[in-house]
């Protein structure tokens, strides 16, 4: 079995990053769903500023737009589907923008994605956030979309850089995807088998949270409970 790796990841510059008159392009994430999207968002965010993108300003139109989903909440195949059909004319008018879709849907459609809504750029899953920049630069330079979903998971999403939403409070995951196969839960199939991480890695995230000023740290995993049991 393949331990997913723990160390921080390190998001190279990114050539896509930049226009060809040198001004930065700008991002948007869009985030469906549970909390651990939230985070998970949060680290999209930090991997493509560490790219060299910046986030877009408060009402300006975004040179790239992330859309983080859900399989499950609020009609989610509705939600994603009718927000890529707004952003198909948006797209048209704005020279070089591009549109990626990420997260549970995302792995659960594939290609699908990519039939529904050709406009779309990029198509990457819930065990490789981390490739979104590479896959953003190929698009690009290609001229074609690209679809990457892996089975399993490689790196943890918590080594990936993160953009923090709120100054005052922090997510920090403690698994990725459960054991458990109950009949109305679509996380097994989605996040894959439990995989755990060390309490040493998650005491030193929640360090550094409180260092950088969260008084308010939220554990994120199927079975929170079952961190107490390990390290006791």
């Amino acid at each position: 079995m393949t331990i997913p790796r723990s160390e921080p990841t390190i998001i190279d510059a990114s050539s896509a990053a930049v226009d060809s008159d040198g001004r930065q392009r700008s991002y948007e994430v869009r985030t469906f769903g549970c909390q651990m999207n939230v985070h998970d968002s949060e680290r999209l965010s930090g991997s493509l500023e560490s790219a060299g993108y910046v986030r877009a300003a408060a009402g300006d139109e975004p040179d790239v737009v992330i859309i983080n989903t859900c399989a499950v909440r609020d009609n989610a195949a509705g939600k994603l589907y009718g927000t890529l059909g707004q952003l198909a004319s948006v797209k048209r008018r704005k020279d070089g923008m591009q549109i990626a879709v990420g997260g549970c849907l995302a792995q659960m459609d594939k290609q699908a994605v990519l039939d529904k809504a050709p406009w779309v750029d990029v198509v990457f899953g819930t065990h490789n956030m981390g490739s979104l920049p590479g896959l953003l630069e190929r698009a690009r330079h290609n001229g074609e979309a690209e679809l990457e979903i892996l089975e399993s998971l490689e790196i943890f999403p918590s080594t990936l850089p993160t953009k923090r939403d709120s100054a005052h409070s922090g997510w920090v995951s403690i698994s990725v995807g459960c054991n458990n196969t109950c009949t109305f839960c679509i996380v097994p199939h989605l996040r894959g088998k439990e995989k755990d991480r060390r309490p040493g890695d998650i005491l030193n995230e929640i360090r550094l949270l409180v260092e950088d000023g969260a008084i308010e740290v939220t554990l994120l995993g199927a079975e929170c409970e079952l961190l107490r049991r390990r390290v006791r």
